[in-house]
């Protein structure tokens, strides 16, 4: 039977049209090394050459080798040369558990069987029905041989069969070589059902109303909507298996039981270890989310107004002023005007001046002591003026803390962070991690079962949620926002996962670059931002028609409370946090008077003697004795 062979593998480098190519032979007969080895009479330019004898015992340790041949050279093209069922039903099934194949990679199966063991084998196996295999069957015929090329089409428009056309036939002279012996089988799946899981999260996934016929749900959302114009290019139906979790996905994809899954899900080595993706839809945008700080009482607000170089620059002229002018005013004034000059008056005028206050104080008639009061009161007017309309500013926008926007500052911060209990594997992402920082988020997470729970606890402790970031935008708008449109909750800026983001297949599927060429067409085509922008549009529209409706049905049941304080609350009032700083300096004006109070009351007493202390105690009683006796 492999006598033959050479005439097979030149069928099928015949056909091929890559200039550069590695050939991998397996056959479980040691005689047949010779035959194979005539290939080289082909004259392929194919660069390397590989035989290998093998027994099935040392099957799987082969193919592994034979796998990283695969993924470092070019192109692929792995020839299975037997008669043996037995045999090629083995490679096979280690072929599919070693991940050997991917669909780039051809199979050639060189044998000679009857056409129902063919059938069987062919559509039997993954490796053989599914991926880009093709059996080129030698047909012992009444003078002379024939040669078919059968492969399995697992979606046609009469499904699943195997097709074989004739190559090459001794008796006829026919030679149909110059066709390629690999045909493309996932172009068009011809109406096929394909079974998606996807997790409804919207805007990505949601339920709009449930068929009353069969009672099933009907479904939109941005990737629905990308998954209905793959399947409208591919020609199939697909059937959507609700999931819970990222792991659920995986288990199906998996197990087989789903081909795709239309929720696009972060790139993280977690997940790749178990299945593979599509091209990327878009960047991720896993993020978190905190209660946004509210402002600390700060004295500093009246200080804020003016710079320090302003505060400094009116400090010395608060003490070069007065002098000048109590120069001027005593080198002009008579003995009388010298005679009643006061410094302390004079600087206290020179303040009065500057607070907008009375100087209380008679200045002689001289050019140059109008002149300075002259500059002094236009200065104090525009700095009185900058800083009572800088001030206002500053009091009802006060400056808030700082709050993590990165996961290096959350990192910082020491908080405890909540995920949902379906985003296991993002946890196992951040305590894998080699950054310090994602090792500490990590160590400090939490599970909560909803999105809900998680947002809820941030309003009522300091923690971190993370999760989807349009998702939890779409659950603050609708829980967590006030009628004025505020909100207590913040969603930080950057996301915290530097990857992309792609729906899911299983590992080395074969359909997976028609999947590829056609998402790539949709995003090009600019349809994904399209859909994205409708939906997030379409979805904002709703939560603002519910929560219209919640707020006429609270006002028709007269329970509007929550709602009036929400507005009361909305309109900020000057409170201690904003006008701090004025009754700190009223607080240091009563302590320092407090103190010149007392200094001037001990100063004011006399040291006396204790005799003198008996003797004005004696001449008190005695004074006291007369007036009653009167």
């Amino acid at each position: 039977m492999l006598a033959g062979a050479s005439d097979a593998l030149r069928v099928m480098l015949e056909a091929a049209s890559l200039p550069s190519c590695t050939l991998l032979v397996l056959t479980d007969a040691a005689d047949s090394f010779i035959s194979l080895l005539q290939v080289k009479e082909v004259g392929c330019s194919w660069s390397v050459w590989r035989v290998f004898g093998v027994v099935n015992t040392s099957l799987p340790h082969l193919l592994t080798s034979i796998k990283q041949v695969r993924r470092s050279s070019w192109s692929v093209t792995v020839v299975v040369a037997s008669h043996d069922t037995t045999f090629l039903s083995s490679v096979a099934v280690e072929a599919r558990r070693v991940r050997l194949l991917v669909w780039e990679t051809q199979v050639v199966v060189v044998s000679s069987l009857p056409q129902p063991q063919v059938e069987a084998l062919l559509q039997r196996h993954w490796t053989f029905s599914m991926m880009n295999t093709v059996l080129i069957n030698l047909r012992q015929a009444q003078g002379g041989v024939r040669w078919e090329a059968c492969s399995n089409q697992p979606y046609s428009s009469e499904g699943p069969k195997v097709s074989c056309r004739l190559l090459w036939s001794s008796i006829t002279s026919f030679d149909n070589t110059s066709v390629s012996v690999f045909q493309e089988k996932y172009a068009n799946f011809h109406g096929a059902r394909i079974v998606v899981t996807a997790q409804i999260l919207p805007p990505f996934w949601k339920i709009v109303s449930v068929d009353a016929g069969d009672r099933s749900p009907r479904y939109t959302g941005r990737d629905y909507l990308m998954m209905h114009s793959v399947a409208t290019a591919l020609n199939f139906t697909f059937h959507v298996r609700r999931c819970s979790s990222i792991d659920e996905v995986m288990e199906k994809l998996e197990d087989g039981t789903a081909q795709i899954s239309g929720f696009r899900v972060m790139l993280i080595p977690q997940i790749l270890a178990r299945v593979d993706h599509t091209y990327f839809i878009e960047r991720s945008t896993y993020t978190f989310s905190m209660a946004k700080p509210t402002a600390k009482p700060r004295w500093q607000n009246i200080y804020h107004p003016l710079s320090g170089q302003v505060w400094t620059t009116m400090i010395v002229a608060l003490l070069l002023v007065p002098g000048f002018l109590y120069m001027i005013v005593y080198v002009s004034g008579d003995q009388v005007v010298r005679r009643n000059l006061d410094p302390c008056s004079m600087t206290l005028s020179v303040v009065s001046i500057l607070l907008g206050q009375d100087a209380g104080m008679v200045f002689p008639n001289v050019v140059s002591a109008r002149l300075l009061l002259a500059l002094w009161l236009v200065l104090a007017f525009i700095l009185g003026t900058a800083y009572r309309g800088t001030l206002t500013a500053f009091l009802t926008v006060p400056a808030y803390p700082s709050r993590p926007e990165t996961i290096d500052e959350l990192a910082g911060t020491g908080v405890r962070c909540k995920f949902t209990s379906n985003a296991t594997q993002f946890v196992k992402y951040f305590q894998e991690s080699k950054l310090q920082s994602y090792q500490s988020v990590g160590s400090r997470a939490d599970v909560v079962e909803t999105v809900l729970a998680g947002l809820q606890a941030i309003t009522k402790t300091r923690v971190a949620f993370f999760h989807e970031r349009y998702n939890m935008e779409l659950y603050i708008a609708e829980y967590f926002t006030r009628p004025d449109g505020s909100t207590p909750i913040y969603v930080a800026k950057e996301n915290v996962i530097p990857n992309y983001a792609a729906y899911m297949t299983p590992h080395d599927a074969p359909y997976k670059h028609s999947l590829d060429y056609w998402l790539l067409r949709i995003i090009e085509s600019g349809l994904k931002n399209k859909f994205s922008d409708d939906m997030q549009r379409g979805t904002w529209q709703e939560i603002r028609q519910r929560k219209a409706q919640l707020e006429q049905q609270q006002q028709q049941q007269q329970l509007e409370n929550s709602n009036i304080m929400d507005s009361e609350d909305s309109l900020q009032a000057l409170g201690l946090t904003h006008m701090q700083g004025s009754f700190w300096m009223l607080l240091l004006g009563l302590l320092l008077a407090s103190t010149s109070f007392l200094i001037e009351v001990l100063s004011s007493f006399e040291v006396v003697s204790p005799s003198a202390w008996r003797t004005v105690h004696v001449h008190s009683l005695e004074q006291y004795e007369v007036e009653a006796s009167e």
